[in-house]
């Protein structure tokens, strides 16, 4: 995993990415639409809460079933043949302050490279992030209290959030985890 790693970030730095496209505002809106009540769920449980969007034999978009996870991570459930995966979802639980979670991780950004999907993470903060996988970058859509927020959050713990993160900033977070 490591050696993995290693290898991405390389070749990340050696071989340009493509250039950032941001998700389509309709997209947006529906999952903050989606996202906020479950924030509420994720704060009340401690859990993260997972899924995806995609998109319906007719063209239609469509959320799969929303999953608990963990404390620290979650996995959803692949759907059936003919539904097409746009973008996977989930919350950074509720807000610790010893744990770092108001910008997605390394991990949340390899997942998304590796299923093909662009990612949106919600943050106990309220913040709304969006993983363009293809460019492996991250990028704030809205700050904080843009989603519903944990009543317990104290804005400042995790330091000076950029608005836009790549994949070796991500790792050098995760490090300071």
């Amino acid at each position: 995993m490591i050696l993995a790693t290693a290898l991405l970030a390389l070749a990340a730095v050696l071989e340009p990415l493509p250039a950032y496209t941001p998700p389509p505002p309709a997209q947006v809106e529906m999952l903050k639409a989606r996202l906020a009540p479950i924030q509420h769920l994720s704060f009340a449980a401690g859990y993260e809460y997972c899924g995806y969007l995609g998109r319906r034999p007719d063209g239609t978009p469509a959320f799969t079933k929303i999953l608990r996870g963990h404390h620290n991570g979650c996995t959803p459930e692949v759907p059936g043949a003919g539904f097409d995966l746009i973008a996977s979802l989930h919350t950074h639980g509720a807000y610790a302050p010893s744990i770092p979670a108001e910008f997605p991780t390394a991990l949340d950004m390899r997942s998304d490279r590796r299923e093909g999907v662009t990612g949106y993470v919600a943050t106990p903060g309220g913040r709304l992030w969006y993983i363009d996988s293809r460019a492996m970058l991250a990028v704030q859509i809205c700050g904080i209290g843009c989603l519903p927020q944990d009543p317990d959050f104290h804005a400042g713990d995790d330091g000076k959030i950029a608005e836009r993160l790549s994949y070796v900033q991500l790792l050098a977070l995760d490090a300071w985890e």
